[in-house]
């Protein structure tokens, strides 16, 4: 079999080659990669709620700016 150079090791690579071989079922990696920092995900949640509230506090200060007008 040779160096091997050939064969897929990564998950892209996996996948691609089980579409070219036919196999059509669901491609499952067998080690996806695990973020267990939930300081890190609390942290990126509350930006998005922050960001997502001033959104929502900006569109009700043009919509009653329209309603002004």
């Amino acid at each position: 079999m040779g160096s091997g150079s050939t064969r897929p090791n990564n998950a892209d690579d996996k996948m691609i080659a089980a579409i070219e071989r036919g196999d059509r079922g669901e491609f499952k990696d067998h080690k996806p990669p695990k973020n267990t920092d939930t300081k890190l995900i609390k942290e990126k949640e509350a930006r998005t709620r922050k960001s997502q509230e001033k959104k929502e506090a900006l569109r009700a200060l043009r919509l009653a700016a329209d309603r002004q007008k």
